[in-house]
């Protein structure tokens, strides 16, 4: 499943609280984020398995793995790669949670709708008398 480094943390936040972290990108000027849960102090974050061929990709998703702990030496971030960066989370944030409230929600209603017809055609008993 296609997914980026800041859906990964959202959704982990929704589910398991904790911190989101922010430290810049190895690859380019935006930000990377991470999620830190605050029972294990377990710091995760999505990343590709290779590098891509153009940072800016990973800003529309990309098949990748979890990684667990991060190594990387956090630089300081100039302020117009800031500027640019808090303006990609916002926008991108506010994408994820259009996705996870009212296309998943919809979802989910509409599976629940199916299930309820086809149990009510199932478990109906015949009240005719043969």
């Amino acid at each position: 499943m296609k997914l980026q480094c800041l859906y990964y943390a959202l959704d982990k936040w929704n589910e398991d609280g904790g911190y989101i972290v922010f430290r810049k990108s190895t690859h380019w000027c935006m930000p990377h984020v991470l999620h830190l849960n605050n029972k294990t102090n377990e710091l995760t974050h999505y990343v590709p398995p290779a590098d891509l061929t153009y940072p800016w990709y990973s800003m529309f998703g990309f098949e990748g793995f979890i990684k667990h702990g991060d190594t990387e030496e956090c630089v300081p971030v100039d302020t117009l790669c800031m500027f640019f960066g808090t303006l990609a989370l916002v926008i991108f944030g506010t994408i994820w949670f259009i996705h996870r409230t009212l296309i998943t929600r919809s979802n989910k209603r509409r599976r629940q709708r199916r299930k309820d017809r086809s149990n009510k055609y199932v478990f109906r008993r015949s009240t005719t008398k043969l």
